[in-house]
């Protein structure tokens, strides 16, 4: 029994080394994981520290078989503009991706990266404002993945803050978010309408997956995903 356990801790700490790796996995196992730490921003939340530059994450899921934008953005400490990263990725994540304390690359997937202006970043800090974005995360809310959501993380002089928006808290639609980050989106890829599917069944699975067009949720916990 004593065995087993030691066993089931090491299995344990290997996965949640390679879920943080800076280098590719084409693993499975490993990759949804990644993802989710990406949602997460374990990397933002690790270097948000006082003196260290400003990071924005935004990421819109426009249902995941369907379309993923991903913004982030990196403002210079003691600088008054950025740069924004956009990457644009359909039916999954794929099957190549870094994700590490650096940031992310999804390998082959649409992307740009394009400079922000300080009126840029005054768009998008008010957009952010005005979804809400102020408020404490919504401990429990629920994140599928076949429905349309957004996530944002904001990490300044040391503090970081989550936040997230489903239909059961917003009209995602008309949420402000996505004309602030179209300022710097030179992906050239369009934007799905907001039209949520009719679930006819999710077959009682609520599970974590991402492979083979398989539906999976997440839950927001207190200024973060519940991991």
């Amino acid at each position: 029994m004593a065995l087993k356990k030691q066993i089931m801790i090491l299995a344990t700490a290997m996965l949640a080394t390679a879920c943080t790796a800076s280098g590719p996995s084409d693993n499975p196992l490993v990759r949804p994981f990644q993802y989710f730490s990406y949602l997460n921003g374990d990397d933002i939340r690790k270097e948000c520290a006082a003196g260290q530059d400003s990071r924005y994450r935004m990421v819109f899921n426009a249902l995941y078989e369907q379309q993923v934008r991903a913004y982030d953005i990196r403002q210079a400490s003691g600088a008054k503009e950025g740069v924004q990263d956009s990457r644009v990725f359909s039916r999954g994540v794929g099957a190549y991706f870094d994700i590490g304390w650096d940031g992310v690359d999804f390998k082959s997937q649409p992307h740009a990266q394009e400079p922000l202006s300080y009126d840029d970043l005054l768009a998008i800090d008010r957009a952010l404002i005005k979804a809400g974005f102020e408020q404490p995360a919504e401990n429990g809310l629920k994140l599928h993945s076949d429905e349309f959501y957004w996530i944002a993380m904001v990490c300044r002089e040391g503090a970081f803050k989550y936040y997230a928006w489903t239909k059961e808290n917003a009209d995602i639609e008309k949420l402000p978010l996505m004309e602030a980050m179209l300022l710097g989106d030179t992906t050239g890829i369009s934007v799905p309408p907001v039209k949520e599917p009719i679930i006819h069944d999710r077959g009682g699975r609520d599970q974590v997956g991402l492979e083979g067009g398989s539906y999976f949720s997440l839950e927001v916990g207190d200024n973060g995903l519940k991991l």
